[in-house]
């Protein structure tokens, strides 16, 4: 989504799950902001930026990216993106899961856990 999309799409999102956004990031190296609003983190940058991330359907944040692994791994799911540091802090890999659904895995750093309640 453009940057100019980006404070309606938070908006609706605090409103979907009557909450706020817990943390916003803007990594001016990358032209990407991150957003993250309850369950869901929110990406907004110019379309060529964001293009070569746009296959991922969804992102999810988990506790533990090493425990993500190994049971995606067991359930069968194709690692696409080994884990790796990533540009917001933390880290996360990237799976294709049975179905074929791309699915982004985060693992925040724990500064940041501790703000999303995570």
């Amino acid at each position: 989504m453009t940057p100019q999309q980006l404070d309606a799409t938070i908006t609706f999102y605090e409103k979907l799950q009557t909450t706020t956004c817990a943390l916003r990031i803007t990594l001016p190296s990358a032209g990407i902001t991150v957003a993250v609003v309850g369950g869901f983190i929110i990406l907004g940058g110019e379309r060529e930026v964001i293009a070569p991330i746009c296959h991922v359907s969804a992102v999810l944040t988990v506790d533990s990216l090493d425990a993500a692994l190994t049971s995606l791994v067991m359930q069968g799911a194709q690692i696409l993106n080994a884990p790796h540091d990533s540009a917001a802090g933390g880290r996360n890999l990237v799976a294709q899961h049975p179905d074929g659904l791309i699915v982004e895995y985060y693992e925040a750093p724990e500064s940041v856990a501790q703000l999303t309640d995570h």
